[in-house]
């Protein structure tokens, strides 16, 4: 699937809307497709949580995108762990190192 620059764009710029939004939160956002959501991008990120810093919380989170940038009302569910594990292994990152490794710093 070819996705133009200005449709990655529209994803990164909700990424820093994410971002900036969570100041006591670190993130690593990521481009992704899956042969279980056709026609649909999906930012997901790892979200860690360090208001406490000596027990962190790591978690996924997924934002469904339609082909042209657009967001979706899609939310990603499983019926049982055998389905969450197909969609997991089924993700795939979109393939350009130029947006895959996108990071909005914070440092004043």
């Amino acid at each position: 699937m070819k996705i133009s620059k200005e449709i990655i764009q529209k994803l990164w710029d909700q990424a820093i809307t994410i971002d900036k939004s969570c100041m006591e939160s670190c993130f690593e956002f990521q481009i992704m497709t899956s042969k279980f959501h056709k026609d649909t991008l999906i930012l997901r990120w790892i979200e860690v949580d360090i208001s406490d810093v000596e027990r962190p919380i790591q978690c996924y989170r997924y934002r469904c995108f339609n082909i042209d940038g657009s967001s979706q009302n899609c939310s990603i569910h499983y019926a049982d762990q055998a389905e969450a594990n197909a969609f997991f292994k089924s993700l795939r990152a979109y393939p350009t190192q130029e947006f895959t490794n996108y990071k909005n710093k914070r440092y004043v």
